[in-house]
């Protein structure tokens, strides 16, 4: 093989990844920045398992892969401030503040583990504005309080028209 043939292959290859973490951000609800040296084999894969159960993968890429895969979006130039050294991407691909609780839990355990920032709903936030985001209700609880929301006009007509009927049966 030419030196020519590897580096076009390597040049490919990067591609391929920047590809994937492009598909990635835009099927994502949220991703998250970490930077995660230090943290044992044994934490990683337990913080690893604990965000899939929220639908959430946590990957390892080069900064400036992440970088050309954020190329021209609006958070790009935040992004490149805060990718340097080892970090990983949280992607949510359900409940966007799910893995955030995750992270910042294992944070408070952890300290090693840095949470520098967060694309959310579409805007960049920075470490100093995510706690923000980690004490938000889950996807569920809200939709569980917008049913509780929808249902008391009708319960309240149910026991109005209810009182009616009794009240001409007593008649």
């Amino acid at each position: 093989m030419t030196e020519a043939t590897i580096v076009k292959q390597q040049v490919i290859e990067k591609q391929k990844v920047i590809d994937e973490i492009r598909t990635k951000l835009q099927s994502s609800s949220a991703f998250y920045i970490t930077r995660y040296d230090g943290i044992d084999v044994e934490n990683i894969s337990r913080l690893r398992k604990d965000l899939r159960s929220t639908k959430s993968e946590m990957k390892v890429f080069k900064n400036t892969l992440v970088n050309k895969a954020l190329e021209g979006t609006k958070y790009s130039a935040d992004f490149e401030k805060i990718l340097k050294g080892p970090n990983s991407v949280t992607f949510a691909f359900e409940d966007p503040s799910a893995p955030a609780k995750i992270l910042f839990d294992f944070a408070k355990k952890n300290e090693k583990l840095v949470i520098k920032g967060c694309m959310f709903e579409n805007e960049f936030y920075p470490a100093g504005k995510m706690s923000v985001i980690k004490d938000l209700p889950s996807k569920n609880a809200l939709l569980s309080m917008i049913a509780s929301v929808l249902n008391e006009p009708m319960a309240k007509l149910a026991r109005t028209l209810d009182a009616v009927k009794t009240k001409k049966e007593n008649m």
